[in-house]
């Protein structure tokens, strides 16, 4: 980028205020990002996000990111990052639909494989709660690898019953 455009904010005719837009993405394995769209609210990005990450199990993604622009900024000044996660296989079911976010220490199986969560404890400070929804199973532990162990804990259960990758276990019922 030109060195004298950076940072320069653009203004038009009777702007008042800059405005803001968020835009959801995702990043699949060979490195192609896909753009879920761009929304005037954190609100609807989110729901717009958290929806494409139900049927990630479906597609090669590593990433997904949720950034928020402001309008007529030019630069990385324009920029900034609300959410990256990462994809990893659930230690649940298996699947691979278990999205950490690691600045937040909160991770979950957005398939409706299972719902297993992880996330920092906003009473406990330096505690991580855990669940998995089934069951109503709640816990906390002192560190994100032993969440991470009471959860891979849960799967090793399951899979000694016979429930596979493949086989749903979720609190939202079927209709």
């Amino acid at each position: 980028m030109d060195e004298g455009l950076k940072g320069l904010i653009l203004t038009a005719p009777f702007m008042t205020a800059t405005s803001r837009v968020f835009v959801p993405s995702v990043t699949e394995e060979d490195g192609g990002a896909i753009g879920l769209g761009v929304f005037s609210t954190e609100e609807i990005a989110w729901k717009v996000l958290r929806r494409f990450l139900r049927k990630s199990h479906l597609m090669s993604l590593t990433r997904s990111d949720l950034v928020v622009w402001d309008v007529d900024i030019v630069g990385e000044e324009g920029m900034t990052v609300l959410s990256s996660m990462h994809c990893r296989d659930c230690p649940v079911c298996k699947r691979r639909t278990f999205w950490m976010d690691l600045d937040s220490f909160s991770a979950m199986c957005t398939g409706q494989a299972c719902e297993a969560w992880i996330e920092e404890s906003t009473i406990d400070p330096g505690k991580i709660d855990l669940g998995w929804p089934p069951t109503r199973f709640l816990k906390q532990a002192d560190s994100l690898e032993d969440a991470l162990s009471d959860l891979k804990e849960i799967g090793t259960q399951l899979e000694a019953a016979g429930s596979t990758p493949n086989s749903a276990f979720t609190s939202i019922p079927e209709e």
